[in-house]
This record gives structure tokens, C-alpha cells and sequence, in this order.
């Protein structure tokens, strides 16, 4: 990895973290304000945009915007670490809950992460 390189992924995940934050938090919060149950729509939400924008970026970008975009920003837009934390967290309280996360993101981030491939490519012609 050059320098370039890591400087780009370094730029995106500080683009990348903090908007994972606030796109969940407020997320989240609204789910739990309007009572749509005990799931993690801000992680699905963030995971399944990270995922479609992965997939975006590596059909059509290359070097540092890819290692910015996809590597960097979406990297640290979408969280596995925060996925594993709620599962473990709420296994033994909501197990329904934890199943359904379980199940629902990565179904969620690889269909999204597929749709973008499969359209980017059609668009771009690659």
C-alpha cells in the first residue's frame, strides 16, 4: 500500500464514522420513538448504504477514490462490530430480536451490495 493509499482510506473513515453515527442515531431514535420494535434499523440502514456504495465503487472507480470511498468511508460507515454487540447484547432478553438481525442484515447488505454491481455494470457497460 502506498502512502496515497492510506491517506485515502484515512480521509474516508473520518468521512465514514461520523456520519455512521448520525445517520443511526437518529434512526434509531426515531424507530424507537414511533415503537417500531426492538431491531436495529440504524445499523440495517447504514449497513444495507455502505454496502450498495461498496458495490458502486468497485465496479467503477479504481486506486485512491476506490481505497477512499470503499475501503475508508464505507468501511467505517458500515459497522460488523455494532451488529455483534446488539446480537450478543440481547440474545438472552429478545431472542426473537436478535434472530431477526441475525437474518435480516446480511440478506439486507449483500442483496444491496449485489443490486449495485449488477446496475453499476448495465450503466457503465463493464
Amino acid at each position: 500500500m502506498t502512502w496515497s493509499l492510506a491517506l485515502a482510506v484515512a480521509l474516508g473513515g473520518a468521512i465514514g464514522a461520523p456520519t455512521r453515527y448520525l445517520i443511526d442515531s437518529r434512526i434509531s431514535r426515531a424507530a424507537q420513538e414511533r415503537g417500531y420494535g426492538f431491531f436495529p434499523w440504524g445499523l440495517l440502514v447504514v449497513n444495507a448504504i455502505g454496502s450498495f456504495v461498496i458495490g458502486i465503487a468497485y465496479v467503477s472507480l479504481e486506486g485512491p477514490m476506490r481505497a477512499l470511498l470503499a475501503t475508508g468511508a464505507c468501511g467505517a460507515l458500515t459497522t460488523y462490530s455494532s451488529y455483534a454487540l446488539f446480537v450478543n447484547r440481547v440474545w438472552s432478553e429478545k431472542r426473537s430480536s436478535a434472530w431477526a438481525a441475525i437474518i435480516v442484515m446480511p440478506i439486507a447488505c449483500i442483496g444491496a451490495c449485489g443490486i449495485a454491481v449488477a446496475v453499476t455494470r448495465a450503466v457503465t457497460g463493464t
